[in-house]
C-alpha cells in the first residue's frame, strides 16, 4: 500500500511537471512570433520553454558561426541535445535570426 501510494504521487507529480511544461511553452507569446520553417519545432522544444523563454533569443541577428557557438555553449550547460538536433537549431537559427539578410528569392 505504502509503495503504491508513493508510486501514484511520484506519476502524479511528473504529470503536473508535464503539464506544466507544454503549458509554458504553449503560452511563451515570444516563441509563437518565431518564423515558421524547417526546425522550428526543435528550436521551440529544446530552447524556447524546455530552458528559457524564446524572447532571450528571438531578436539576436547573429552570424552562422555565432549561432553554432551559441547552441554549442547551451550543450555545455546541459542542453540535451543529439548532433542532428543541434544542427538543425543551428541551420534554423543562422536562416531565421541571421545578421545577414537572406538573398531574394528568385
Amino acid at each position: 500500500p505504502k509503495f503504491l501510494a508513493a508510486t501514484m504521487l511520484a506519476a502524479a507529480l511528473a504529470s503536473a511537471a508535464l503539464s506544466a511544461a507544454q503549458a509554458q511553452r504553449r503560452l511563451d507569446p515570444a516563441a509563437a512570433k518565431l518564423p515558421d520553417g524547417d526546425g522550428k519545432s526543435e528550436v521551440i522544444a529544446y530552447c524556447a520553454g524546455a530552458c528559457h523563454p524564446a524572447a532571450r533569443f528571438a531578436n539576436m541577428r547573429q552570424s552562422p558561426a555565432e549561432w553554432h557557438k551559441t547552441v554549442m555553449l547551451m550543450v555545455a550547460f546541459g542542453a540535451q541535445l543529439f548532433p542532428e538536433d543541434a544542427a538543425t537549431i543551428t541551420k534554423y537559427l543562422s536562416t531565421y535570426l541571421s545578421d545577414h539578410p537572406a538573398p531574394p528569392a528568385k
